[in-house]
């Protein structure tokens, strides 16, 4: 068991690979923590995700202008969300924008998603962040510690995504209030 946890942990044998695994989103390795991407609310403050509540979250990149992509996404993160019935207190949503404020018919579509929360980031940044990730995945799924782990397309069947988080909030086991937003 020492042997196979060190080739493991060193990166000589893929493990998760080499046995499967049952989650339906793409295993974001390594995991990429949310602090490099240097967010800011929309009036202007650092936002540090650390000073929040932990809870799990589904992150949503956008661009100042929410087209079909992006509805689509922050429908599909609604209902999924709604979908985790008395867990919906524990995941929270997040859009983060890399080209300023959301445009005038943006703010209009934000009015159907209470609760969601956007923040800004630099496009370098978020370019560079995302990378490889966008537009193949539309969401992703990132942990209470901050760190993005898994991401999905808006073709992930609905109910794959619904059955990864319940799993995840399912054998989680960090500090949450659990307290509907």
């Amino acid at each position: 068991s020492t042997a196979l946890y060190w080739a493991a942990t060193s990166g000589r044998i893929d493990l998760p690979g080499l046995l499967g695994t049952r989650n339906h989103g793409d295993l974001i390795t390594p995991p990429r923590p949310i602090a490099d991407l240097g967010l800011r609310t929309l009036e202007g403050q650092p936002f540090d995700f650390a000073k929040q509540k932990p809870h799990w979250t589904l992150l949503v990149p956008v661009a100042a202008h929410c087209d079909a992509t992006c509805e689509k996404a922050l429908y599909l993160t609604r209902q999924i969300r709604a979908a985790l019935g008395k867990n919906v207190g524990r995941v929270q949503r997040y859009l983060v924008s890399r080209d300023g404020p959301p445009d005038a018919a943006f703010q209009q579509l934000l009015t159907q998603h209470a609760g969601v929360q956007v923040l800004l980031t630099d496009t370098a940044t978020f370019d560079r962040y995302f990378a490889g990730r966008t537009p193949a995945h539309t969401y992703f799924v990132v942990d209470p510690a901050g760190w993005m782990m898994m991401g999905y397309s808006n073709d992930h069947g609905y109910q794959g995504v619904i059955t990864d988080l319940k799993f995840l909030l399912n054998n989680a086991h960090e500090d949450e209030a659990g307290e509907q937003p």
